[in-house]
This record gives C-alpha cells, structure tokens and sequence, in this order.
C-alpha cells in the first residue's frame, strides 16, 4: 500500500491517470457517436464515422484535460492550446485509423473491405487501437500542448552570479 501511494505522490502519476480517466470518457463520446452513425447511415463509410466521431472526442478530451488533468486554465491561452490539441490530436487519429484497420484486417482476414464490417467488430478494433494512441496522445499533452511555463530565473547579482548562490540558499 506504502508503494502505491508513494507512486500516487508523482505528479506525472496522476496526470497520467487523470489522463487516462478523462480518454476513457472520451473514447465513450467517440464509440457513441461511432455507433449512431454507423447504425443510422448504412452508407456512410466507417472510417468516414470515425473521423465525424473524433471531432466531438476531441472536444470532450480538451476540456476536461485542460481543466483537470494539466490544470493548464491558469496558464496558456485556450485558442492556441486548442489548436495544439488538434494538431497532436489528429496525428493520433491518423494513428488509431491505421492501427484500428491492422486489428480490422486480422479480425475479419480482410485486407480491402468492400462493405463496413460489422459495427461491433469496428468498434472492437478501435477499442484495441486506444493504448498504442494513448501513448502519443498523453507525451505530446503533456509535453507540448499543455505544458506548463517555465519558471523565470532568479536575477542575476551585480558579479554575474545568481542571488541564491551569494546567499547560499
């Protein structure tokens, strides 16, 4: 118990958790939407609904990772860390789409698909396809998109040498 609660004490533990927390809602918004889609218009390519159904993931996983994962609300301005949270965003969908057709082509032994496959089986693929995806998706939060300003160093003393080195603090 000692161990998990030191390893809970890392800041980038929790990020990481509250991360997946917040994917996890929003792979819910994106496989819902997926499925309205795909079950209300037949004709509608599945790729074509996943990438509809990003938009609205995307949408969710901004807010509640700016708000409570990164807590970046305090710094930053929301516009430009949206539009990094789209860019990084949709490399991960390039990702989940590529990695979600590898898993659709070994479960149903296909290569090209005339038709969808069946809803279920597109949703497991993708679902298979989230922690590969996850990956990217939390390094370049983390790392770029809401990464926290660096901190202004302590002025410089008349002899070039930083205030807390004279002082010894």
């Amino acid at each position: 118990m000692a161990g998990i609660l030191s390893l809970w004490q890392r800041r980038g533990v929790r990020q990481l958790v509250k991360f997946c927390l917040v994917g996890a809602s929003s792979a819910v918004v994106d496989n819902a939407t997926k499925w309205v889609l795909l079950n209300n218009f037949r004709d509608l390519p599945w790729w074509m609904a996943a990438t509809i159904a990003f938009g609205f993931g995307l949408t969710n996983g901004f807010f509640w990772n700016r708000h409570i994962t990164f807590r970046a609300r305090n710094y930053g301005n929301a516009k430009k860390q949206y539009v990094k949270f789209a860019i990084t965003n949709t490399i991960g969908l390039v990702l989940n789409l590529t990695i979600t057709k590898m898993f659709l082509m070994l479960l149903t032994r296909q290569v090209v698909h005339g038709q969808n496959p069946e809803t279920h089986i597109v949703i497991y693929a993708s679902l298979m396809a989230l922690p590969f995806v996850a990956i990217w998706n939390f390094s370049a939060a983390k790392y770029w998109t809401f990464r926290e300003p660096k901190e202004t160093p302590p002025p410089a003393t008349a002899s070039g040498a930083v205030a807390s080195e004279t002082t010894g603090t």
